[in-house]
């Protein structure tokens, strides 16, 4: 069961990669130079997916036999975060390595500004580009945006704001054919991808075909922790019927594993699984608030395991999201990396420790993680993560070592919570008054951190529910 519980620095000409040794069973990493293409990148990411909704993270129902088979090929990663509790803030850290609190205007209304991208920086390195499903990071939806040649959001598809396309494959296959042309487009490479799908965003309304499948399906609350039984309580004195909302949000999940198969099998028959990095992951934890801001959803049934909270909030169950990474002979094959703690903000520079890119680490808030990634050793951050939602008194988050610590907002006058996240990951024994040291320490990087922040933030008009 899963855990049951700024401006960069101009691209150089690209250097070796044979710091990159890999365990005796593994091939050393080739860089370009060495004589080897460089890898592909297909970077698959779902939307508002708990960090438990995956059968290979404990799921007591759910099947996603494609998904699950990242895992058992390469390596399944059990600390990894999200940058941010919703849609922007986890995408805003994805592409550009910084915390999204240090934007003065939201990156969904305002872009990023003169910071760099990961594909503008895999562009001048010679990729091919392409970006398909969900955007929320910027006004500018076209291609040549960030460095991506190639670019179809589909936003209306996803807002619910706009008749939706009735597929049999899921609400999500239109993208995944897009995304699989492009690679078939791009098969000599090198090429990077982003394939970012709306499931499981409300609204969860998958088509009659795949709700059947779920059809024997009868909810038992024994299988789930307390959490979910508030929720499915919730949806009870609603009104609503669990075992009815549950088949319809497994049958959404079950149509993105479909897809997720049929590009992993188009990589297959083109040849490129043995030169594709392939990553699978969350924006966000499920959604454990009723919805905040769109009141309650009987079909939201989305699990985050035994993590407290979910989208919205900076609780594990709202950053702790799935991470899944396969690399045939250099990502150790069924590997579980229980220690090193990620994040989305390590994806930039990751990629570029990779594939040769040459930054300036002081320039982004992430680390290079790939020597986790290639099972050397487990990562060690020597940066701390943040959280804050770009709001001045907005409450705030730090974690560090295995330490995470909470600082209130300024109106409801709470007190310093800390947690010892290796041995709670619930989150449910607040350690403040047994820990004044780390307490003292936590808090003062904390502070120090939010200090340097924007003062005031432009007014958000494009806001996720």
């Amino acid at each position: 069961m899963y855990p049951t519980a700024a401006m960069t620095t101009p691209i150089r000409t690209l250097r070796l990669a044979a710091a990159f040794i890999l365990l005796s069973t593994s091939p050393a990493f080739a860089s370009p130079q060495s004589g080897s293409p460089p890898p592909n990148i297909v970077f698959l990411l779902a939307d508002d997916l708990g960090g438990g909704d995956l059968h290979c993270y404990g799921h007591p129902y759910s099947r996603t036999p494609n998904i699950d088979s990242l895992a058992r090929d390469g390596t399944r990663f059990l600390q990894a975060y999200a940058t941010g509790a919703t849609c922007c803030p986890a995408r805003t850290g994805l592409m550009t390595s910084k915390f999204p609190a240090t934007y003065p205007t939201y990156p969904a209304n305002g872009g990023f500004a003169d910071r760099v991208t990961i594909t503008e920086l895999l562009k001048k390195q010679g990729y091919a580009t392409g970006h398909f499903g969900k955007w929320h990071i910027g006004p500018e939806q076209k291609p040549g945006t960030y460095g991506i040649d190639s670019l179809i959001t589909g936003e209306a598809i996803q807002s619910g704001k706009k008749a939706k396309i009735a597929d049999d494959r899921g609400r999500d296959a239109h993208l995944y054919d897009d995304a699989i042309h492009f690679i078939e487009q791009h098969k000599d490479g090198p090429f990077y991808v982003n394939v970012w799908g709306h499931i499981s965003h409300n609204p969860v309304n998958p088509i009659g075909s795949l709700v059947k499948r779920w059809g024997g399906l009868h909810v038992m609350d024994s299988n789930f922790p307390d959490q979910m039984h508030t929720k499915f309580n919730d949806v009870r004195k609603a009104g609503g019927d669990v075992d009815d909302g549950m088949r319809r949000y497994l049958a959404d999940v079950e149509s993105l594993d479909d897809n997720v198969g049929r590009l992993l099998k188009r990589l297959d028959e083109l040849g490129l699984r043995e030169n594709t990095i392939v990553v699978f992951s969350s924006d966000q934890g499920a959604d454990m608030t009723k919805a905040s801001l769109g009141g309650l959803r009987f079909n939201q049934m989305g699990f985050n395991g035994a993590f407290r909270g979910g989208k919205h909030t900076h609780w594990e169950g709202g950053v702790r999201v799935p991470w899944l990474v396969r690399w045939p002979g250099h990502v150790p094959t069924g590997r579980t990396d229980k220690q090193s703690v990620i994040s989305g903000v390590d994806w930039l520079p990751t990629l570029c420790a990779i594939t040769g890119v040459t930054i300036n680490p002081n320039d982004f808030d992430g680390e290079d993680t790939s020597a986790a990634w290639l099972g050397q050793a487990a990562h060690v951050r020597s940066k701390p993560l943040f959280w804050k939602t770009s709001s001045p008194g907005s409450e705030s988050f730090i974690r560090e070592g295995p330490w995470k610590l909470r600082n209130p907002t300024r109106k409801n006058n709470g007190e310093v919570e800390l947690y010892d996240i290796s041995a709670d990951p619930a989150e449910s024994k607040n350690l403040a008054a047994q820990s004044p040291e780390i307490v003292k320490k936590l808090f003062a990087k904390l502070i120090g951190w939010c200090a340097t922040l924007p003062k005031e933030y432009l007014k958000t008009t494009d806001r996720d529910d």
